[in-house]
């Protein structure tokens, strides 16, 4: 076994045995593939994935179906506002840029859904290259980076209410891995209202990806609906009609917590220099212009109309 794969995993052993939070697991994943390097990018990646994935219907196992559902009908309107708002100024950002079509459209939709993922969903969709892949997923990533850092530390200068904070970081941060992060950061009742709310913006994948499937793409074999949506909703399930194995829920909730810091390790080394020199100036500025316009929005609809 080589040397610096020993070294991943040893890092890797330590975020899951030890009380490191996810911001420094993501930070130790950072800076371990930008200064060692991770020749085992591809193998770590699809790893971090697939935790993340079985974290997210972990946390299933703390929510009750009830209050799932009531959130639901809460913010099912706000979400869409939000989603199909950002899907529209996404467009009109990249055509205004002159950029291409199909980046203009892969960083509009992980903007407005759920990051990496929705990125994968629609490029499957839309049959993205490689390199169109690569720029998308980069910057969005970058954005990702940042937002798990500084939204806690904003959400405590503005003296967010755990409610607002996880309503602000499930609608503003793209990926699942960075929203339930930051809110975990930020306490368990933030965490659970992040959860439920990011679950509601990942749904939009099926409709986007109809859309595309049937008004674009000449393939309909590439729409998949993600399975870990329906493992949440699943586990949400059985923690609210099966309470007699309650030790067990809360065992596999809390694993799941720390699979996630684990999984953001992961995500952390599958960055590389490459990656972000790919992401050319116009594309950098489509994708923070329209964050940060979300992350305004946002943050002004939480503070004004949710208590």
């Amino acid at each position: 076994m080589k040397k610096q794969t020993i070294i991943l995993l040893a890092l890797a052993i330590v975020c899951c045995f030890s009380f490191i939070n996810a911001t420094w697991a993501l930070m130790i994943g950072l800076t371990f593939a930008l200064i060692v390097g991770n020749q085992n990018q591809e193998k770590t990646n699809l790893w971090g994935g697939y935790l993340l994935k079985t974290s997210v219907i972990g946390l299933g196992f703390g929510i009750n179906i009830q209050v799932l559902a009531k959130a639901g009908q809460e913010n099912i309107g706000t979400t869409a506002f939000f989603v199909l708002g950002v899907l529209t100024l996404g467009f009109l950002l990249g055509k205004l840029l002159k950029l291409d079509k199909t980046i203009t459209l892969l960083i509009s939709a992980g903007t407005a859904i759920c990051g990496g993922s929705a990125i994968a969903a629609v490029g499957s969709v839309i049959k993205a290259d490689a390199n169109q892949l690569s720029v998308s997923t980069g910057v969005v990533f970058l954005l990702n980076a940042v937002a798990l850092f500084v939204f806690p530390s904003i959400g405590h200068w503005l003296g967010l209410s755990q409610e607002q904070f996880g309503t602000w970081v499930a609608i503003a941060i793209h990926d699942t891995s960075s929203v339930v992060g930051a809110a975990a950061k930020y306490g368990d009742i933030a965490l659970s209202i992040a959860s439920i709310t990011k679950m509601l913006r990942i749904i939009w994948i099926i409709p986007l990806s109809l859309i595309l499937v049937f008004g674009i793409s000449e393939s309909r074999e590439s729409f998949k609906i993600p399975s870990f949506i329906i493992g949440f909703v699943l586990a949400s399930c059985f923690f609210s009609f099966l309470p007699i194995y309650k030790s067990f829920y809360q065992l596999f909730y809390h694993i799941s917590k720390q699979m996630m810091v684990v999984s953001l390790y992961l995500i952390g080394t599958g960055i590389s220099i490459e990656n972000i020199r790919k992401v050319g100036r116009k594309v950098l500025f489509q994708a923070v212009g329209l964050w940060l316009i979300v992350c305004i929005v946002s943050l002004y609809f939480v503070t004004h109309f949710q208590h």
